[in-house]
């Protein structure tokens, strides 16, 4: 089966083509939501018929950021999927309208082709209630949908997929432990056993957690109130604030990227990853403690290739309190990029 995956993005929309699972072309399509996806959608197609997938063993795969419950998997992308999506879009408006209109779209452009949707929420549905739950009445909580999630989930299924393979060659006769470390713009750390996540560093919402490039992470809401009255920037000021200049950039001083912070030898940058991986440590070390040590680490994401300097910083330090199985230092790097990801998504039953 060949494959088109599609990333729909705020401004942009990449593509990859994949025949008999490998990779043929990849590119993006600039200025998406100016044109509008059926245009955008229109020109990737024009691109990957000279590749042969646009023919009868051709499936679409469409990422999604947020599915809620509604989605504890992937869906085939028709009438039912678009009525469950409605359904979520308050939860997260933004994301989820965005994804309405280019699944749309998929539709007209890819008439007769097999599509379904992937997302990086399904992975969490199944988080235990004590881990999903925040410490609010129940009643608001059900009414507002609130509950924490996580946002790379499609990494942290792949790299515990990969876990799994690797522990059932070692011949492990418990359902794997695992740490897994997605490196990517807004970092995020999973406690994993088996295929089951147990812990999540993310939130309601990808502004909580570990501090990310442009992302305070975890915060006090009492500042975030601070912001919008006493310093006077009112909600949306505080919140594009607290999304879009704080973080790694924020205590730089200047637009960064997460490997930047992990290996530049520049002194503004010692903070800003001093600050990172006391608290990737921290997050870390609270995985190995809800799953009562580790069997094996997985590092994953659009910067696994600083994951040899994040374990050999993390490692030693969890090795030596114990939170580390006999071979779980031998960790796994999981080197694929999303769109490989996305192609290998399990079918829809």
């Amino acid at each position: 089966m060949n494959t088109l995956v599609l990333i729909p993005g705020r401004k942009s929309l990449r593509y990859a083509g994949f025949v008999a699972g490998r990779e043929t072309c990849t590119g993006t399509i600039r200025g998406f939501r100016w044109q509008g996806p059926r245009a955008a959608l229109d020109e990737v197609r024009a691109i990957v018929q000279t590749m042969g997938l646009c023919d009868d063993a051709t499936s679409v795969v469409v990422h999604g950021l947020f599915g809620g419950e509604e989605f504890p998997g992937p869906a085939a992308l028709d009438q039912d999927a678009l009525t469950r999506l409605e359904r979520v879009a308050r939860q997260s408006p933004l994301h989820v309208a965005g994804l309405i209109e280019t699944a749309h779209a998929v539709e007209e452009v890819f008439a007769g082709t097999p599509a379904r949707l992937a997302f990086e929420t399904s992975f969490f549905v199944d988080l235990p209630p004590r881990e999903r739950t925040y410490a609010v009445s129940p009643d608001l909580s059900h009414k507002l949908a609130l509950r924490r999630w996580g946002y790379h989930g499609l990494f942290h299924a792949a790299a515990s997929r990969e876990a799994g393979r690797r522990s059932h060659k070692r011949g492990l006769d418990h359902p794997p432990r695992i740490l897994s470390i997605c490196l990517d713009a807004q970092p995020e750390i999973a406690a994993v056993l088996g295929r089951r996540p147990i812990t999540v560093t993310s939130g309601a919402t990808p502004l909580e957690g570990l501090p990310g490039e442009t992302n305070s992470g975890e915060i006090d809401p009492a500042v975030a109130l601070a912001l919008a009255g006493e310093a006077g920037l009112g909600p949306e000021g505080a919140n594009a604030l607290l999304v879009g200049e704080s973080g790694l950039s924020g205590l730089v001083g200047h637009r960064v990227r997460l490997d930047d912070v992990l290996t530049s030898t520049r002194s503004e940058c010692t903070r800003a990853r001093e600050v990172l991986l006391y608290r990737m440590l921290l997050a870390a070390g609270a995985a190995a403690a809800a799953l009562g040590g580790l069997d094996a680490v997985v590092f994953s994401g659009r910067y696994v290739s600083c994951a040899a300097m994040v374990a050999h910083h993390m490692l030693p330090r969890l090795e030596r309190a114990g939170a580390l199985g006999p071979d779980a230092a031998e960790w796994t790097i999981f080197a694929k990029p999303l769109e490989a990801v996305l192609a290998d998504t399990p079918t829809v039953n």
